[in-house]
């Protein structure tokens, strides 16, 4: 487990980051707490939810296969919008590029103040490793009420090799086409009123990597509880190594594709090389009417 650990540290520097933002400093901080993301919890492989500035959670993330994205026409009411409320102003940070492309976005009222979820897009041709996502939230005047970075969940697992050391290692990606999320805690004093513009960059690594087979999420059901709707369905580990600790994160959506809602579920199960697990969730207020589902697990 150390060993694991070392060579995810050293890859962190060792690896050219590419980052939508120009600014060195800044670009420098949501590196950081991405990697970070990745080596909390899952030995540095994938990207996990976030919360303030340096902060977050890891494993390893995939999107399920199943109900998520699309596949739904959208209605012209509110709930089917891309971007909620419908005032914020969101826009990429001026300067900033790279492979990801922010298309969805919700801002709510959280148990301990604002929520954000976000879901990007790899509209590259390269794949994004071990990435995060960074948020500044400005006034209705235009002055910054604060930023946020919070890891983001991610799909695909690669393969790929330490140029130094000549070790391999697994990250976490969101290939080309793919669709990565993340939930962002904003527990500041702020009220949902007062925020009008939302300016984002990312960060993540662009490695020279052989795509492999991780964890797959199947059999998703909803199921209705007392607090709202929950998940239950079956990890499995196509991995050729034993995982640890699995936990699964799934995002309610609607039919834009926008995350309205987050539920966990995890244990403390070991899951043998193609083996598998079953799990139930935590509930969503708002079920939607898809889902994206991001599995985790610790070698």
């Amino acid at each position: 487990m150390l060993t694991k650990t070392l060579i995810v540290l050293a890859a962190a520097a060792l690896l050219g980051m590419a980052c939508s933002s120009t600014s060195g400093a800044q670009g420098g901080d949501a590196g950081g707490a991405g990697g970070r993301a990745g080596t909390s919890g899952a030995v540095g492989v994938g990207g996990g939810g976030g919360g303030g500035v340096g902060s977050g959670t890891g494993g390893v993330g995939a999107l399920d296969g199943g109900n998520d994205v699309g596949g739904t026409t959208c209605g012209p009411n509110s709930d089917d919008a891309s971007i909620v409320p419908s005032n914020l102003e969101v826009s990429l940070e001026l300067g900033g590029a790279g492979v990801l492309d922010l298309y969805a976005l919700t801002l709510r009222e959280g148990s301990d103040g604002l929520d954000l979820y976000a879901a990007l897009r790899n509209d590259g041709e390269v794949p994004a490793c071990d990435a995060a996502l960074k948020v500044q939230l400005l006034d209705t005047t235009g002055q910054p009420l604060g930023q946020w970075i919070g890891g983001l969940y991610t799909k695909d697992f690669y393969l790929y090799t330490l140029t130094d050391a000549g070790a391999t290692t697994i990250a976490a990606c969101v290939s080309p086409g793919d669709v990565t999320m993340t939930k962002i805690s904003i527990t500041a004093d702020i009220a949902l009123a007062d925020v009008r513009q939302v300016i984002y960059y990312y960060t993540y690594f662009a490695l020279d990597a052989v795509p492999i087979d991780g964890l797959r999420v199947s059999e998703v059901d909803t199921v209705a509880t007392a607090q709202g709707t929950s998940y239950a369905g079956t990890i499995v580990n196509e991995l050729s190594m034993p995982v640890a600790a699995p936990s699964v994160a799934v995002f309610a959506l609607n039919c834009a594709g926008r995350p309205l809602g987050l539920a966990i579920g995890g244990d403390t199960s070991d899951v043998p090389a193609g083996g598998s697990w079953t799990f139930q969730t935590s509930s969503v207020d708002t079920a939607g009417v898809g889902y994206a589902a991001f599995p985790a697990a610790a070698f």
